[in-house]
């Protein structure tokens, strides 16, 4: 009768041991997995940028066209709505060096410009 307990209690620690082993080996394939491939988290509670439609012109309802002085080949090169509703704007090419333009689309004006190299 001993003997069989015996063998019931040591079947039961090598199965938690494989459980162990097999656990320990999901958690770092996760973890790994991760690290390797990481996403960016929006927070539920998070407000997201909502943004006025920027006016069209010659949409017949006097809106006024933004025009920015800006060599000819300037491209953008992508834009971001920021989460107090401005617009960061990357421009690039032209005479001059790349630079970030950040445009106000509720006051159609520009808030701030920033140089980031120079040829």
């Amino acid at each position: 009768m001993e003997k069989q307990g015996s063998r019931a209690l040591l079947a039961a620690v090598i199965g938690m041991g494989v459980l162990l082993f097999a656990g320990s080996l999901v958690l770092v394939g996760v973890l790994v997995h991760r690290v390797m491939h990481p996403r960016s988290v929006v927070a539920a509670g998070a407000p997201s940028a909502t943004l006025p439609a920027p006016p069209v012109a010659g949409s017949g309802h006097g809106a006024d066209v933004l025009m920015m002085d800006e060599a000819p080949g300037t491209h953008v090169t992508s834009v971001t709505a920021r989460p107090d509703g401005l617009l960061a704007v990357v421009l690039s090419g032209g005479d001059g060096a790349d630079r970030i333009v950040v445009w106000d689309p509720a006051g159609q004006h520009i808030v701030a410009r920033l140089v980031v190299g120079h040829h």
